[in-house]
C-alpha cells in the first residue's frame, strides 16, 4: 500500500537540485522533495536579532534532497549521476 521512497540525490547547490527534478519529472519518475531549510531554524533562534552568531549568513546551508520509489531508486540514479 505505501511506497518506501529512498534518497537518491542530495545537493548544497539550488541550481542542481533544480537541475535534478526536472531529469526526474521529464523521465516520468515520482519524487518528494524533503529538503531542509536551515535558515529558517537559525532566524527563529535569534528573535530580537542582538545575537550576531545566530544571524542569517552563507555559513549554514540548505540542504536539498530528493527521494524516489524503491522501484524507481536504480533508474533515478543512473540519470542522476552525470550532474
Amino acid at each position: 500500500m505505501f511506497k518506501k521512497y529512498i534518497e537518491v540525490y542530495t545537493t548544497l547547490s539550488m541550481e542542481k537540485f533544480f537541475i535534478a527534478k526536472n531529469i526526474l519529472a521529464n523521465n516520468s519518475i515520482p519524487y518528494k522533495d524533503t529538503s531542509t531549510n536551515n535558515q529558517l531554524r537559525l532566524s527563529s533562534n535569534n528573535l530580537r536579532g542582538n545575537n550576531y552568531l545566530f544571524s542569517r549568513d552563507s555559513a549554514v546551508k540548505t540542504v536539498y534532497s530528493l527521494p524516489v520509489r524503491k522501484d524507481d531508486e536504480a533508474r533515478a540514479r543512473f540519470l542522476l549521476n552525470k550532474i
